[in-house]
């Protein structure tokens, strides 16, 4: 084959992978961030596991389920789906995941209003006695300060928190009235180290955690409190020592209307509330 033929073979070549490069890259961007599922910017929690599959921004054209507009984020994590970055080890610790989380941090003593919106399929299964948390208020560089979480497979649980240990847990819906619909996240907040800050919690409307006149807020750091959401599960090894050798299941989980604002209404405008 002539020489010349050979390097506009070799170009085309490399212009492929170039452009497969940057696909790929404006794609796993996309899924990042979009202001149909969220008004505000996030980004990969850098502890999540790598698999392609982990994070999708999901269409309704495609049949996924969508809370409002026409997208939606997708999680899915698999049994082993465990990553780790400069400063943490998932795979040594037992733990599993794949999550977005706010770039802003919220801080001082004012409102702060996030929403969420969470579609379980219709094939979900719990991986109780696993610990699967959907969504997290985490002070950065610390610990998280409230939990939203499947622990036992029968009850969505709302999980206050002071420096990463629970002291104040309510039951807020039964898991198997979750699947196959949309379930909305209110969350109301004032940080504080002294003893005037509040926590407030709404499931679909409904009143579940009012803590006020409290510290919610360590002394530990003051980079702020952010959202993490997704799917993390925690004490992974739980499930061969109760379920023996029955398969770990996949786990799907949707999130919609994901957002920050300083009213219930910059957070809730879609939804029809």
């Amino acid at each position: 084959m002539p020489e010349t033929m050979l390097k506009i073979l070799k170009n085309i070549r490399n212009s492929f992978f170039l452009f497969a490069i940057l696909l790929l890259g404006f794609s796993d961007l996309e899924a990042k961030n979009s202001k149909d599922v969220s008004n505000t910017e996030v980004k990969r929690k850098t502890i999540s596991h790598k698999k392609k599959y982990s994070l999708t921004l999901a269409n309704s054209k495609d049949g996924h389920p969508v809370r409002s507009g026409k997208k939606s984020y997708r999680f899915e994590v698999r049994l082993g789906d465990c990553g780790k970055d400069s400063g943490h080890d998932d795979c040594k610790k037992d733990r599993q995941r794949t999550e977005l989380q706010f770039k802003k941090h919220q801080m001082g003593k004012k409102d702060h209003w996030y929403s969420a919106s969470i579609y379980l399929p219709e094939d979900y299964q719990s991986v109780a006695p696993v610990r699967t948390t959907f969504a997290q208020l985490y002070e950065k560089g610390w610990k998280p300060i409230l939990m939203i979480t499947d622990r036992s497979g029968e009850w969505l649980e709302v999980g206050r928190m002071w420096s990463g240990e629970y002291v104040e847990m309510k039951k807020a819906i039964r898991i198997n009235d979750m699947i196959g619909k949309w379930t909305d996240v209110l969350i109301n907040a004032r940080y504080s180290r002294e003893e005037n800050g509040f926590m407030k919690v709404w499931i679909n409307n409904k009143l579940i955690l009012n803590a006020e006149n409290i510290k919610n807020i360590t002394p530990y750091t003051k980079r702020g409190v952010g959202l993490d959401f997704g799917i993390y599960q925690t004490f992974v090894s739980g499930w061969k020592r109760e379920h023996g050798e029955k398969p770990y299941p996949n786990m799907v989980v949707y999130f919609d209307e994901v957002n920050l604002g300083s009213t219930k209404e910059k957070v809730t405008k879609k939804l029809g509330n």
